[in-house]
């Protein structure tokens, strides 16, 4: 057999969490199904194949469907994804044309086919994109299941790897009453690069990976994209702006990975992309008159971005239960999708025409995205509270409640909303104000303005008066010393000091 080589990758940073998980499945003496599964390029390949790199490795992955439109039930399809396993399979066994030859019309006659090669070795068997070998549909797990409860799951010394770039998909393959239900205990969500990993891929300076982390999020292949590069700033505009540039293109390809190109998913995002946030409610009403949606696939849609980590949830932290509040909002929660929608696609008619291709950076405002990156921060900030808490020295020690706040509307607070706040269980709030710094100091306005809220937040919530009250002031440069000198923030916290302390965290 010749089986998968695997080169060393000297570049492959990080993911130790979740090499110690593989570690302790690999240590087990029986056989195992590994479910790992996340957001297109998050780094699926890249820790599945060097953790396994030194093991005999038969892998089989799905081809991407040659068209936009995902349609289940056409045969032509299966046998297409069958086909390239085939001559995969040829490659391993060095037999020629031999199974290439085969015409074959059912997932179960493949794996009969395979069964003789990995019933008895101590091989890695790994499915790569499961929802396009599959092509979104049950029937591959479904006729591998009857090979693995009879035969497969008593080699044990077999791992099989099955990954895939649509979660929602992936999940209910395994956690629901279809296909593989309840066939596997280790299911893997392999989330982005943290702020330590962020910096130690691309080996900038803080400003730089900052850049990096809230422009495109810590996806392996976007950060790949700029370590090269001069600047951040120059390589999104190089990589952007000109005809069939990499994150020009990236959009459609995440549709058609992630979503099944789901038209439906599209509409939900493309809403978001024009409005901040919303309601489910008020995106229900916005989407009814246009879209499919009938009762329950609506939420289906929403849940299923939300879990693939497109769009983000968020209530504020005084509701009683933030799963059910109908003041949660849901606004695009990927980097990389803010950056497209904001930046790109009010421009793809001129980028394919070249119109920028000698100065990609021309076609940028700079206010507008320094203001769009503000944003950013305020978003990446509430997902490294664990980080900011840490610097100010609680965090793990006491419990506490943590996210935004805002009323029931922006008319009952005069437009007040806090970044983020931490109410502790010893009676303490701590409120952040977040700056996005870069271009501008910030001045003493701030304190009036984090004041207002404070006092917003009280009226509102008269539960806490009692309550000891302190301010954080969170900015990605370092405030003035004029700023640090009127004591009022009780903690003024640096992007510099949470890279730190992240990757002291390592």
């Amino acid at each position: 057999m010749k089986y998968l080589a695997v080169p060393e990758n000297p570049d492959f940073v990080g993911r130790n969490r979740y090499w110690r998980q593989l570690e302790a499945i690999d240590a087990l003496d029986e056989a195992a199904i590994i479910v790992i599964y996340g957001r297109r390029r998050v780094g699926k390949t890249e820790l599945i194949e060097q953790f396994f790199r030194q093991r005999p490795i038969l892998k089989f992955e799905g081809l991407q469907p040659d068209r936009l439109v995902i349609r289940k039930s056409d045969p032509t399809e299966v046998r297409r994804q069958i086909d390239v396993c085939l001559a995969r399979l040829d490659d391993y066994t060095e037999s020629g044309n031999h199974h290439r030859r085969m015409k074959l019309e059912r997932w179960s006659e493949f794996f009969e086919i395979l069964l003789p090669y990995v019933k008895n070795e101590p091989v890695v068997l790994y499915f790569e994109e499961l929802q396009w070998l599959a092509n979104y549909r049950d029937d591959f797990l479904s006729e591998f299941k009857p090979f693995w409860d009879d035969t497969l799951r008593h080699n044990r010394k077999l791992r099989v790897i099955i990954s895939g770039s649509a979660p929602a998909f992936i999940v209910s393959q395994f956690l629901s009453n279809s296909a593989m239900y309840n066939r596997s205990n280790h299911m893997i969500k392999l989330e982005p690069f943290g702020a330590a990993e962020i910096a130690e891929f691309l080996r900038k300076g803080t400003r730089e990976n900052l850049l990096a982390a809230i422009a495109v999020g810590g996806i392996p292949e976007y950060l790949k994209q700029l370590r090269s590069t001069r600047s951040v700033y120059l390589g999104l505009c190089e990589k952007s702006y000109q005809p069939n540039s990499f994150f020009r293109l990236e959009k459609d390809r995440i549709f058609v990975s992630s979503l099944a190109a789901n038209r439906s998913y599209e509409e939900v995002l493309d809403y978001l992309a024009k409005h901040r946030y919303a309601t489910r409610d008020g995106l229900h009403r916005a989407l009814h008159r246009t879209s499919r949606y009938a009762g329950g696939s609506f939420t289906t849609v929403l849940q299923e971005l939300v879990d693939v980590g497109f769009v983000e949830k968020y209530a504020p932290l005084t509701v009683k239960n933030p799963r059910t509040s109908r003041m949660a909002r849901y606004g695009i929660g990927d980097e990389y999708l803010h950056f497209y929608y904001r930046f790109i696609d009010p421009k793809l008619s001129a980028i394919d025409a070249g119109k920028f291709d000698g100065n990609p950076s021309t076609a940028v405002n700079p206010q507008d995205f320094s203001k769009l990156m503000g944003y950013s921060f305020e978003r990446w900030c509430r997902k490294n509270e664990a980080l900011i808490a840490g610097q100010m020295r609680f965090g793990g020690v006491v419990d506490y409640l943590h996210g935004p706040w805002y009323a029931k509307s922006d008319r009952d607070a005069d437009g007040a909303q806090i970044d983020l706040m931490y109410i502790r269980k010893d009676s303490k709030i701590i409120l952040c104000e977040i700056k996005y710094n870069n271009q501008a100091p910030v001045t003493r306005k701030v304190i009036a303005e984090t004041q207002s809220k404070l006092d917003r937040f009280i009226e509102h919530n008269p539960q806490y008066r009692r309550y000891t009250f302190e301010t954080a002031l969170i900015t990605s440069e370092p405030a003035s010393e004029t700023l640090a000198a009127e004591g009022f923030f009780t903690y003024l916290i640096t992007a510099e000091e949470l890279f730190a302390q992240a990757r002291g965290r390592l």
